[in-house]
């Protein structure tokens, strides 16, 4: 199992920052487990904007707080000097240690009670306006329980590697007015997606929806198998939009951006995802199309996940902002609650 290094500061400007060394199948179950290990266990992270750095730790900003995340992924050489802070109590007994829990959305979660689908919710990370309608709000997802070892988490005396220079990107400006304007609308338009009676067409709509608000030069809508968690093409729009459909390709389960976005539940935004070795490069390839950036969200209900919605190479520039973020992940979402309703 992979080991991380994953720095995590302080809630408040003078709160404690922490350096932990985690066992885990990936950066976000690391991420995760830190927080456990603070006492944060009710902070979930669920849209980020991901950054790889030139020594290749990943800067991971929650979009909501501005918090940053540093986390690498240990070399044998450099675990062997990671420096343990020494306990501050005696160490329990190994067979005695007490497990935490980590929340994770999983492909095969079975469903559990949800809201009504027509119902409407703000972006994450976008913050709450009036609206002149009442529109309940969805009760938090239900997700299956990941339970790992606490005695794979140790706090380190610090980085491994000195962390120079700023850590991810510069807080954001608020949204401006005009993105107020566009959440409206889209809160009003997400509803038509029940006009259609296919998955299909509901999909290509929100798609659509999507690249309209959000300036991408191409974008996919994925289902997720449920036995399998394999993922395949629904909707695609965008210059290989066709070879990509005859194609009939199929993502892996928990494989590439969009497999981990699907598994994990999290939006995520890549400014480049070449820096990224997780990034699924099979199908791009095949159809000869250069992917730079990349934006995914998941949609998931009642801890299953149904697939996601990704929008690629955003335009002029590469980098997608929290709002982007926050307004894709609403979108699929509801694209979630609409294939839970067709059944």
């Amino acid at each position: 199992m992979p080991r991380y290094e994953v720095h995590i500061p302080g809630a408040q400007p003078d709160g404690l920052t922490v350096t932990l060394r985690v066992d885990a199948p990936n950066w976000m179950q690391a991420l995760k487990s830190g927080f456990l290990k603070l006492g944060e266990a009710g902070l979930v992270v669920h849209n980020v904007l991901v950054d790889v750095a030139d020594d290749g730790s990943l800067h991971v900003t929650e979009g909501s707080s501005g918090r940053v995340f540093r986390i690498r992924e240990l070399t044998a050489e450099e675990d062997a000097r990671a420096k343990v802070k020494p306990a501050v109590s005696p160490t329990p007994d190994p067979s005695s240690a007490p497990t935490v829990v980590v929340r994770a959305v999983l492909p095969n979660a079975r469903a559990a009670p949800d809201t009504d689908p027509r119902a409407t919710a703000q972006p994450a990370a976008v913050p709450d306006r009036p609206v002149a309608r009442s529109a309940p709000r969805p009760t938090p997802l239900s997700t299956p329980a990941v339970v790992l070892p606490s005695a794979r988490i140790q706090e380190l005396s610090g980085p491994t590697e000195p962390v120079r220079g700023t850590i991810g990107r510069p807080r954001p400006p608020p949204p401006p007015r005009e993105m107020e304007d566009v959440l409206a609308e889209v809160f009003d338009r997400v509803q038509g997606v029940y006009q259609h009676r296919d998955a299909a067409s509901g999909l290509y709509y929100l798609l659509d929806l999507a690249l309209e608000k959000i300036p991408a030069e191409s974008g996919s809508a994925f289902s997720a198998e449920l036995i399998t968690g394999a993922l395949r093409f629904v909707a695609v729009r965008g210059p290989k939009a066709k070879e990509i459909l005859e194609s009939r390709a199929v993502i892996p389960a928990g494989q590439g951006i969009a497999g981990f976005c699907t598994a994990e539940g999290v939006s995520l935004a890549l400014s480049d995802v070449h820096r990224d070795p997780r990034w699924y490069s099979a199908i791009a390839d095949r159809v000869q199309y250069d992917t730079r950036s990349l934006l995914c969200s998941p949609m998931v209900s009642s801890g299953r996940a149904y697939g996601c919605l990704e929008l690629v190479n955003r335009k002029p520039s590469a980098t997608f902002t929290d709002q982007e973020v926050g307004l894709l992940a609403y979108i699929a979402h509801q694209g979630a609650l609409f294939l839970k309703a067709l059944g």
